[in-house]
């Protein structure tokens, strides 16, 4: 009788703990990243969860701004982000099919701050560019402020700008003309945003940021610099198989500028050079299939190099009492190794980029009288992008797994070659 109940007893214990391994093994895993507009993670931000009957788990972003939260049911659930500073984001629906790990990132906006701003009746009005109501104005120090990378220069400049009519944001202006790369920020003079959508010398409906890059000079002067980072002071990647150890990274970024004389009151040159060697990791986080065919959750990372290099000179000419000529060169070129792969992209899928972008200016400006002023502008810009990939081998993807097989990107060339010529006339009357 011992013995029957003693078998009665294990055999419940054994029954138990298997119901509870597959509960276990039905539930699913949220997980993904919070950023800010800029793309930069935020610390401490707390994700809730909420299924259809109101109930409610949350949990913290890490040193990385990642999330995770797991033992979820299948079934609909909403996910919202909200932190210190930014307003919450959207909520998002998400299906969670049993045993899924499924990935949802998410975007928090600045919160924008109400200001109260008294209008005094007396103020006279000024035809002072530097003094538009409507006008941010950055030089100087300034200028120390803002990002040295000119990729991040670029989106804190939109950012500032603010909403705009369209989808593409402020357009931003070097010297005068659109299209052009971002100078590196040493060989900028100023820049100037002017939020007014509507204004008449934008060809887009959207807020202007004008970037003035610096003349030569009577004096011959210069500067470099060097920037060195790796990975010794990043966080390590919870996701990867080898967490113990850090994701390899190592950005050098180096360049200098020289400005001087050519002929005495008459002439002057300025030219820039730029080098940012970047060797970055991009994470995999896939569930692929073993040689026995059964699932393997893998997370690695896969190193991509990136290079990029500018070179522009500037010549400034005083023709006369009343005429000037600015003529200036820019040349910029970029290759990336190892682009497309990341998250459930297998190394596999990589393909390399190529860009290449030459553009010629030259702007002449003419005092017409005592009330009248006329520059006219013309720029030239020859550019070229190149894709290199294996496609020869069918794509295969398993949604919320793996993708795997050849990219799609091919072998691709595309060549543009782009004219502008404007001319614009100030008449100050009264």
């Amino acid at each position: 009788m011992k013995q029957l109940r003693d078998s009665l007893f294990i055999g419940l214990v054994v029954f138990l703990s298997a119901v509870s391994v597959f509960a276990q093994q039905s539930r699913g895993t949220l997980r993904g990243v919070v950023k800010d507009e800029l793309g930069a993670s935020i610390v401490g931000a707390t994700i809730t969860v909420i299924d259809p009957t109101g109930t409610a788990k949350t949990t913290v972003t890490n040193g990385e701004g990642v999330y995770t939260l797991g033992g979820l049911a299948p079934g609909k659930y909403f996910v919202v982000a909200a932190a210190p500073g930014f307003a919450p984001s959207d909520q998002i629906e998400v299906d969670l099919a049993a045993g899924q790990r499924q990935s949802v990132d998410l975007i928090l906006n600045v919160t924008i701050e109400d200001q109260k701003v008294t209008v005094a009746a007396e103020t006279p009005l000024s035809t002072d560019a530097t003094n538009n109501a409507n006008q941010t104005l950055i030089s100087g120090k300034d200028l120390d402020a803002l990002p040295d990378d000119p990729d991040e220069l670029a989106a804190a400049l939109q950012a500032l700008a603010g909403p705009s009519v369209g989808p593409n944001g402020g357009q931003i202006f070097i010297d005068g003309f659109s299209g052009g790369r971002m100078p590196p920020k040493d060989s900028i003079r100023e820049i100037r945003i002017n939020q007014n959508p509507f204004a008449a010398e934008n060809d887009q409906p959207s807020g202007r940021i004008d970037i003035l890059t610096r003349p030569g000079t009577d004096n011959l002067r210069g500067s470099s610099f060097f920037n060195f980072q790796d990975e010794s002071l990043n966080s390590r990647n919870p996701f990867s198989v080898s967490s113990s150890k850090r994701s390899p990274f190592q950005a050098r970024q180096y360049g200098g500028n020289l400005g001087g004389p050519l002929v005495a009151k008459k002439a002057s040159f300025f030219v820039d050079f730029e080098r940012r060697e970047t060797d970055d990791s991009e994470l995999v986080i896939a569930e692929i299939l073993d040689e026995n065919l059964n699932p393997l959750n893998v997370g690695f990372g896969v190193t991509v190099p990136r290079r990029n290099t500018t070179f522009s000179p500037r010549l400034d000419f005083q023709l006369n009492t009343n005429n000037t000529l600015i003529a200036r060169y820019s040349f910029s070129k970029s290759e990336t190794q190892n682009a497309g792969v990341g998250e459930f992209s297998l190394p596999e899928r990589a393909y390399n980029t190529a860009f290449k972008q030459h553009t010629f200016q030259i702007t002449e400006t003419a005092v017409l009288n005592a009330s009248m002023i006329n520059e006219t502008r013309f720029q030239f810009t020859r550019q070229q992008s190149q894709n290199f990939a294996d496609n020869s081998i069918p794509t295969l993807n398993v949604s919320s797994s793996f993708t795997s097989g050849g990219s799609q990107v091919g072998q691709t060339v595309n060549t543009d070659q782009r004219w502008e010529l404007q001319n614009f006339l100030a008449w100050q009357k009264g």
